[in-house]
């Protein structure tokens, strides 16, 4: 949720399957978010991550290298990993899942410091794409109808937001940014707490998918329970 460091090492030597399967995917598999390649064995699926199901196929993955190399891969199968395990790999992260919830924060708030305003997000808001958010939505009319956002002003700009990324029926998936010049002051948690109200009044589902354990602390500390974690795999292209 980008707070420093933006990602976290993956220094496990067991599996790093993904076993719950995440809201991206199930939108794409839907085919309302990203794009599905079928062949023989499986599916790869390219929804922000590219999703690994079923078995690897040598063919399939010759004539597309472009679905592998450059793309945060997540094995839904242990016969993925295995693959891929087995190539020369650039890095490996950890990302820890939270339990979907749809509830108001639990965590008790200091105010915002001197010159910092919390804010849902307006039309200007939502149009400036604050940390590139917003965009999965038709407009500012789609997103106040179906998605959720706070932002946190500080002379006038957007220096933090929480956003749904997509929405997929009653469920949301968030993202959370914070400009760099202006962390550890509390502005996530404020952003959070929005959100979260927000979300539980419109009866929505909020899914985390926490990409260091700052963002899987800052998720615990409003009320959400870790689920699972798993491993992206990000392989080094020799070509």
């Amino acid at each position: 949720m980008a707070t420093e460091p933006k990602t976290e090492i993956w220094n496990k030597t067991g599996s790093g399957v993904l076993t719950e399967t995440p809201l991206l995917l199930t939108a794409c598999r839907e085919g309302k978010f990203g794009t599905a390649f079928s062949y023989s064995g499986g599916c790869v699926y390219q929804a922000l991550f590219t999703y690994l199901t079923g078995k690897p196929d040598e063919g399939f993955f010759s004539v597309h290298p472009e679905l592998f190399y450059g793309s945060w891969l997540v094995c839904l199968s242990a016969e993925w990993e295995n693959y891929l395990r087995k190539l020369p790999m650039q890095a490996v992260f950890r990302r820890e899942v939270m339990e979907p919830l749809c509830a108001e924060s639990v965590k008790p708030l200091k105010p915002l410091p001197e010159g910092y305003i919390l804010t849902p997000f307006t039309p200007a808001i939502f149009e400036a794409h604050p940390f590139g958010q917003g965009g999965n939505y038709a407009g500012f009319e789609d997103f106040s109808e179906r998605g959720a956002g706070a932002a946190v002003l500080y002379n006038g700009q957007v220096v933090a937001a929480a956003s749904s990324f997509l929405t997929f029926e009653d469920q949301a998936e968030l993202d959370i940014c914070t400009d760099p010049e202006h962390r550890k002051r509390g502005l996530a948690d404020h952003c959070t707490t929005e959100i979260m109200s927000q979300c539980s009044r419109k009866g929505l589902t909020i899914h985390w998918d926490a990409q260091n354990r700052i963002s899987a602390e800052l998720a615990k500390g409003h009320g959400f329970r870790s689920l699972t974690e798993y491993a992206v795999y990000c392989l080094r292209d020799n070509g």
